[in-house]
């Protein structure tokens, strides 16, 4: 490969194939190969690029958990079809179908339906034309190993596997509560106003403690064998330590933003990182834990000055100037000191993570024009109160005055168009010419992503969490995580 191209090829490139994901592409053609092991493979792979994409969201909690309601929103906002197990299975024993037949036994008893008859409900319904051209959003199934196994055996692949969460004591307190009206068949979680209902009010065997806790005890058993099936890069697990709300929108919010994020993707990649950010937002710390924990070269505009003033290559007073404010360095000094520092073997070798610069399109075009495009720009998100106070407190305890506070915060201030500025550098173009192509001359960032780093200092390990799922993630995406 190194003789065909040269370094700047494989760089273009790689590139390439980053911002189009091509490998996450080709690992999914492949993958549907391999299940349907189809007689014509270039016919194959044609057919499956003309496909439009649609989702396949797979939705798994405990037993009256309250993912019903979840899956429901969000299929509409998918436009995707909501799959229910529980309604396939009332409809199935409504039409007195066979498979409704033999599992009306098993829901009457509220044992688990065998897997063969649940299988043949999905499969079923997973074959409509309608599921083919919007996607789906399946809940409550599978629920065994077995079902997991024989659902993708039969090509049925998901896009992501939601794992809802709820405490088993959650549960049972919510559920224990509930009562019925036998008149009427509705339900209370608690007791009416008008005492004649409140007189007729029963409780359901379903709801009383042990049935509640038996369901519980079977979904226990059986969930890590079903989770241990599918592709754990797919699987989202979203904790409700005090059960899902009602009315459920912020869990909605929250299950919407896990699927709609940039997938997760396993393509070898040489990183080439910018973390940018207000002085004071954790740049610093994110980029080491980028460095450290990816085995690339952290390089800041403060790092290569140090280094510059250790070797006596430039003048003292320079650094001086500069040292603790380095955005301050004039263009002309300091995007030399990058590009020769991120031209050097180890970077080339191993990849990148640039701390807090470009802060401008300026900068920015210097660095394309010498050859310095990143692939992945991670973007913190904090308030200048918060950054000015991080700053500030940093100051005292090194034992600066509290009159460096002035400077302190026109950093602040002097840093606070860098979103904007890096946007117009580096985001995509959306204007479209007149011969249906965009601004094709200016190369782009392959993936931006913005990661709220608001939080208080003890939420700092939360951010480099959120980070971490950041970077094994493909795709365009807003991160947002509060302490």
């Amino acid at each position: 490969m190194n003789e065909l191209l040269p370094h700047d090829g494989i760089d273009a490139l790689a590139a390439y194939a980053d911002k189009h994901e091509l490998f996450d592409l080709f690992e999914s053609i492949t993958a549907r190969m391999v299940i349907e092991k189809p007689d014509d493979a270039i016919q194959f792979m044609i057919e499956q690029l003309q496909k439009p994409e649609t989702p396949a969201i797979i939705m798994i909690g405990p037993p009256t958990a309250g993912q019903g309601p979840i899956s429901e929103q969000l299929a509409l906002h998918l436009d995707a079809v909501q799959i229910c197990t529980g309604r396939l299975l009332a409809t199935a024993i409504e039409r007195q179908t066979s498979l409704g037949s033999q599992a009306r036994p098993y829901l009457e008893r509220g044992d688990y339906v065998p897997d063969n008859i649940m299988l043949g409900l999905v499969t079923a319904r997973l074959q409509d034309p309608e599921i083919a051209l919007r996607g789906y959003v399946l809940e409550g199934f599978p629920r065994t190993k077995q079902q997991a196994t024989s659902l993708i055996a039969r090509g049925y692949l998901p896009s992501r596997v939601i794992v809802i969460e709820v405490p088993d004591e959650t549960i049972v307190q919510r559920q224990t509560q509930l009562r019925i009206d036998p008149l009427t068949n509705r339900l209370y979680d608690s007791e009416p106003d008008n005492p004649t209902v409140r007189a007729r009010l029963i409780q359901r065997h379903a709801d009383t403690e042990p049935a509640v806790r038996s369901r519980l005890a079977q979904f226990r058993r059986h969930v890590t064998g079903v989770l241990s099936v599918f592709d754990k890069t797919k699987v989202r697990r979203i904790a409700f330590p005090k059960g899902v709300p009602d009315p459920p929108e912020e869990a909605v919010r929250t299950v919407v933003g896990e699927v709609t994020r940039g997938r997760v993707s396993r393509a070898p990649r040489m990183l080439k990182a910018v973390v940018a950010g207000l002085p004071g937002s954790g740049r610093t710390t994110v980029a080491d834990m980028i460095a450290r924990e990816f085995d690339v070269v952290s390089v800041s505009p403060r790092s290569v000055l140090l280094e510059q003033l250790s070797i006596g290559a430039l003048d003292n007073s320079d650094i001086a100037a500069h040292i603790n404010a380095p955005e301050n360095a004039p263009d002309t000094q300091i995007v030399p000191l990058i590009v020769a520092r991120l031209k050097r073997d180890d970077c080339t070798s191993r990849g990148w993570v640039l701390d807090g610069f470009p802060t401008t399109r300026a900068q920015a075009d210097l660095l394309r024009e010498k050859g310095i495009l990143p692939n992945r720009m991670l973007v913190l998100r904090a308030s200048p109160e918060t950054c000015q106070d991080r700053l500030q407190k940093r100051r005292r305890a090194s034992g600066a005055s509290a009159a460096e506070d002035e400077e302190i915060e026109r950093r602040v201030q002097g840093g606070a168009k860098f979103r904007t500025e890096l946007q117009q550098a580096y985001a995509r173009p959306r204007a479209v010419s007149r011969q249906g192509r965009g601004d094709v001359a200016r190369a782009c960032v392959s993936v931006i992503q913005e990661i709220e780093a608001d939080d208080a200092v003890e939420g700092a390990e939360m951010v480099l969490d959120r980070i971490r799922a950041a970077m094994i993630r493909g795709g365009n995406a807003s991160f947002s995580v509060k302490a």
